[in-house]
């Protein structure tokens, strides 16, 4: 649409103002996402100034420094999210079911002289289906041209190709 039509009073014309509120959306949208990820920088360093203030302090015991070392996992993984939605304007949800246990195991680990049995059991169950989701996509639904066995990673020849491959080293 040209700036004549939107002098003639077709701005509101719907392809226009779709791709015009797109437009603004997306900027708003990345402008969020970018305020993420300069946040969750902020967060990374303030975390790893703490975990070095704690390593020189003679109050903190190493078992104390294990979810503060988690914690600066699961922001790394964060950010790396966020970079990946920038660029690649999709969200890798095996990245968020990566963090997604790392931030289970990390409770687990604050919280495990306090846990009861039941909560074991509910965090078995949570564990599974994180892992299936993480593996499913990844190894069942994959298609079969691009399918392969790691071990035999060589294809079989058929007949016809070898006549081919025969033909073609002869002229």
């Amino acid at each position: 649409m040209k700036f004549k039509d939107i002098l003639k009073g077709n701005f509101l014309h719907e392809k226009f103002l779709h791709e015009k509120l797109g437009d603004i959306f997306e900027l708003f949208e990345d402008i969020i996402i970018v305020l993420l990820t300069v946040l969750l920088f902020i967060l990374s360093i303030n975390a790893l100034y703490d975990i070095v203030l704690a390593l020189f302090s003679e109050k903190y015991s190493f078992i104390e420094l294990i979810p503060k070392f988690l914690y600066v996992f699961i922001l790394t993984e964060l950010f790396r999210l966020t970079i990946v939605y920038l660029t690649e304007r999709r969200v890798d949800t095996s990245l968020i079911i990566k963090t997604t246990l790392i931030a289970i195991l990390r409770e687990i680990i604050i919280k495990a002289p306090h846990l009861k049995f039941y909560d074991y059991i509910g965090i078995s169950i949570l564990l599974a289906v994180l892992g299936s989701m993480y593996y499913i996509p990844k190894y069942i639904f994959v298609s079969e041209k691009d399918f392969r066995l790691k071990k035999n990673q060589k294809r079989i020849k058929t007949k016809g190709v070898k006549k081919i491959e025969a033909q073609v080293r002869q002229k």
